[in-house]
């Protein structure tokens, strides 16, 4: 799994643990130079921050939110787009006043009311000086010699009292108040960072994702990240079965379950691999294990692999039969079938060679009528493509194009690993796609007993 993900997750602080009791105000001032009409409160549901409510500028900077109940927890304030900085919302505390001296806000923030707050920046403060601190240490350490052992030694030691420092007033604010919501993100986070170390199995433990206080933070993308980057790659559906873990361990509450599903598909549409996301979008966002409806965000972000799904018109494809200077439809074979698999291969592929007695021995069981096995061979030539046919006893028609993974049918089908099975209806639509022949016989069943 590609670590650039952890780079391109924002920050998000936890939010919430406590139930609200009572109504909150939220006030401040945007000092000139910043000019601003609006002020906006952005919630945190994982990596995302959606708009949840705004207040008027007035002429003198003044703002103000109606009172209302919020979940307590870790929220932004945000002007002019992404000009954002954190705040916390605890309903212990009925008044949060903080001032804006300049831009960026994040440098420019002037806690006024709310001890929440100015604990968390306290040590946004320290933690800032510190990671300066130690930039500068490692900078000096790239340009020293590398024989200069003596003073790589002494910068070595001054990043770890930098380190310790910035932990030692970590635990000093935390103890302020052990029961708050920045001790709350604090405790959660370190917990998730001993446990990651330790497997899949202790970062469950370690944040329960079915707890929608957790979703408010960014620890919970991060445990979702580290469990699938701890997925041990015993074949080609460890990944699968990674996701489907997550989503069981969030189906308890249904904005977990809904925001894991979209920090998965995300996550595999933008890195791959493709195949990891067709499965989610199939069986997850528009099969019959979708808890929720898809958002319009979700939908435009799985759009390509939507092309492919269940119950999708199956591209139209030509099958060359090798040796034979026709070519045949894809469609003009559907036609015949109840329904037609086609069995994406290569002949140099061991996986591919294991399916095939299973297969030969389906398209022996099944009627001809109900049921229709073609295989279409990445191959980039004929030796292998003529020596497995005889070696497997090949009992279903099979096409190549001789362009290995080049092949035109692949493109439109989107195969992205060998073997791949998918299964078209007779009206030329995608109706399954099974993992091995052994799924591939167990939906074939299914279907001749509805």
């Amino acid at each position: 799994m590609n670590h650039r993900v952890y780079e391109l997750l924002p920050l998000a602080w936890f939010l919430g643990c406590f139930t609200p009791s009572h109504a909150q105000v939220i006030s401040g001032t945007l000092q000139r130079p910043l000019q601003a009409q609006l002020i906006v409160l952005h919630g945190t549901r994982g990596t995302d921050h959606p708009a949840i409510d705004s207040a008027a500028v007035d002429a003198n900077g003044y703002f103000v939110f109606p009172d209302r109940k919020y979940p307590g927890g870790f929220y932004q304030l945000g002007v002019n787009g992404n000009d954002r900085v954190d705040i916390i919302l605890d309903p212990r505390e009925p008044e949060v006043k903080i001032d804006f001296l300049g831009h960026p806000l994040q440098r420019n923030i002037e806690v006024r009311r709310s001890d929440e707050n100015k604990r968390l920046w306290a040590y946004k403060l320290i933690s800032r000086r510190g990671q300066e601190t130690i930039t500068k240490i490692r900078t000096d350490r790239a340009a020293a010699a590398p024989l200069d052992t003596a003073l790589l030694r002494t910068l070595y030691h001054r990043e770890e009292t930098a380190k310790h420092a910035m932990d030692h007033a970590l635990d000093s604010i935390v103890s302020l108040s052990s029961e708050g919501q920045f001790a709350y993100a604090v405790a959660a986070d370190r917990r998730l960072e001993e446990a990651i170390p330790n497997g899949q199995q202790a970062i469950l433990r370690a944040l329960d994702l079915s707890d929608d206080r957790n979703l408010r933070s960014a620890s919970y993308a991060k445990a979702i990240m580290a469990y699938v980057q701890n997925s041990t790659p015993t074949d080609d559906y460890s990944l699968h079965r990674a996701c489907d873990s997550v989503l069981i361990a969030a189906e308890g509450d249904t904005a977990c379950w809904s925001y894991a599903r979209s920090f998965l598909v995300e996550l595999f549409t933008t890195y791959g691999p493709g195949d990891v996301a067709q499965y989610l979008v199939d069986r997850y966002v528009v099969g019959a294990d979708a808890r929720t409806p898809p958002d319009a965000a979700l939908l435009k972000l799985a759009a390509e692999q939507l092309r492919l799904t269940n119950g999708a018109p199956a591209p139209e494809i030509p099958l060359f039969k090798p040796g034979n200077p026709d070519t045949l439809k894809l469609s003009t074979v559907l036609a015949d079938h109840t329904f037609t698999a086609i069995f994406f291969y290569s002949s140099t592929c061991d996986h591919c060679h294991d399916q095939m007695p299973g297969l030969r021995q389906l398209v022996t069981d099944m009627d001809p009528a109900y049921f229709h096995l073609i295989g279409i061979a990445l191959d980039a030539d004929t030796t292998e493509f003529n020596a497995t046919l005889i070696d497997e006893k090949i009992n279903w028609p099979c096409y190549s194009e001789f362009k290995g993974w080049g092949a035109q049918a692949a493109k439109d089908y989107a195969v992205k690993a060998t073997p791949t099975l998918i299964v078209l209806d007779q009206n030329g639509r995608i109706a399954y796609k099974p993992m091995d022949h052994e799924e591939l016989r167990a939906f074939l069943q299914d279907r001749l007993r509805r």
